[in-house]
């Protein structure tokens, strides 16, 4: 294989592992923790510095995922291997622009959220109490998009085993991929 395309075949596994890890790392680890802290208004800030500081690296890892993937794609169709790799291949690149999209929704909804629940007290013209069924229902948007992102995350890890494993199995794929960078 190509120096190229073992590199970047490494880049889209380390952007898939970090927008994975990093994503059930945060629902499953470090939110659940965060709620042992009793002030609010500091778990909101903890809760918002360390979605800030992940997000560049998930935006990173989700843009590293979608680059390399539509950059061999525009070299190859999935048709050097067979019918269905081809079908695995149309089903990669919805998978990928949906976890794009919904990997930079859910950094945009989550810096909104992290805003209004470390700022709320101070820029509030309204009651605490009125605020928290919109800050409520931003949480759940954001959960629901993050789960959403998951979802994609792991379709695109599953379609490329799939892929990688009908690639070696493909004489025609081997002597295609001799001729990528």
């Amino acid at each position: 294989m190509a120096k190229l395309s073992a590199a970047a075949w490494v880049l889209h596994d380390v952007g898939l592992a970090t927008a994975i890890g990093g994503t059930l790392f945060g629902r499953e680890a470090l939110q659940p923790a965060i709620h042992e802290i009793k002030d609010p208004a500091v778990r909101g800030k903890v809760a918002d510095i360390a979605w800030r500081r992940f997000s560049w690296m998930n935006l990173a890892g989700h843009v590293a995922v979608a680059a390399t993937w539509f950059f061999g794609r525009s070299m190859l169709s999935g048709r050097e291997v067979s019918k269905t790799s081809r079908n695995l291949t149309l089903a990669k690149d919805a998978l990928v622009i949906a976890s794009l999209a919904t990997g930079i929704t859910s950094m945009i909804l989550g810096r909104v959220l992290g805003s209004r629940m470390t700022n709320h007290e101070q820029t509030a013209t309204t009651s605490a109490a009125e605020q928290r069924p919109d800050e409520r229902k931003l949480q759940r948007a954001v959960g629901a998009v993050g789960l959403a992102n998951l979802a994609a995350n792991i379709g695109v890890a599953g379609v490329t085993g799939v892929l990688s494993m009908e690639a070696s199995e493909s004489p025609k794929f081997s002597i295609v991929s001799r001729f990528l960078p």
